[in-house]
């Protein structure tokens, strides 16, 4: 019969991998919540008229700006 066991190199591997997965989340959160809050703050600042121009509307800006971050 075979026994194996888990050597502490093992554990610190994967508890390195989880710090740096967990690490790369915030990281990506952090980015999609920029490219929203820049977005939303570049649409805001525009005139309806500026904003029709480009197709949007006002009550477009919150959606294109979620759209915006997700992409990034």
């Amino acid at each position: 019969m075979a026994y194996t066991t888990a050597s502490s190199t093992d554990a610190s591997i994967s508890f390195g991998r989880i710090f740096k997965n967990a690490f790369a989340g915030v990281i990506s959160a952090y980015a999609r919540q920029r490219a929203y809050t820049r977005t939303f703050k570049e649409l805001s600042q525009l005139s309806s008229r500026e904003l029709n121009d480009i197709g949007i509307t006002r009550d477009m800006i919150h959606d294109v700006s979620r759209a915006e971050a997700e992409r990034n």
